[in-house]
């Protein structure tokens, strides 16, 4: 299961470079590109940061047992934004709307090749992951703040341990 974690993650960090290479964060001195994998981050991290996008891994199982091992896997992604300081922070709704519109853009098209990153460098699996249009929860307000949380399914074939 964690070469298609690793995979998707990948995938959607390389295309945010494209998309918007504006959108970096700065954690632990290094600077990336604004999208975390909460699991992977140290448990005392900083609290999520705005303009940020949080994958955060759900459930997994099997899509049709008797049919195969097509496993699914959930996944939310979160994002906030406090809006400019020289805009009033009266731009929240703008900035929301710019991250949907980045997210959307790193979620089509909806599948790329599986990889092992467990030795750092990638290593082709042979197979591909794919995974549901985004699912736009509705926009929340916590001043003074406004964010939102999307979900998406990953679909994927695991991986068989020979032994």
């Amino acid at each position: 299961m964690q070469p298609a974690k690793d995979s998707f993650y990948v995938e959607l960090r390389n295309r945010l470079v494209v998309v918007d290479p504006g959108r970096t964060i700065t954690l632990d001195g290094a600077t990336r590109p604004a999208i975390a994998v909460v699991e992977n981050e140290p448990p005392a991290a900083v609290p999520p940061l705005c303009d940020t996008f949080y994958l955060h891994w759900g459930s997994a199982h099997m899509v049709q047992p008797s049919a195969g091992t097509l496993m699914a896997l959930d996944c939310t992604i979160s994002y906030c934004t406090s809006g400019a300081e020289q805009n009033g922070w009266l731009d929240r709704g703008r900035d929301l709307a710019g991250l949907d519109n980045d997210l959307l853009a790193i979620c089509a098209p909806a599948h790329t090749a599986k990889c092992d990153y467990s030795s750092g460098s990638p290593v082709a699996l042979g197979s591909t992951i794919f995974w549901t249009p985004p699912v736009l929860g509705a926009a929340k307000t916590t001043p003074p703040y406004v964010g939102r949380e999307i979900s998406i399914t990953l679909f994927f074939y695991p991986e068989v341990n020979q032994t």
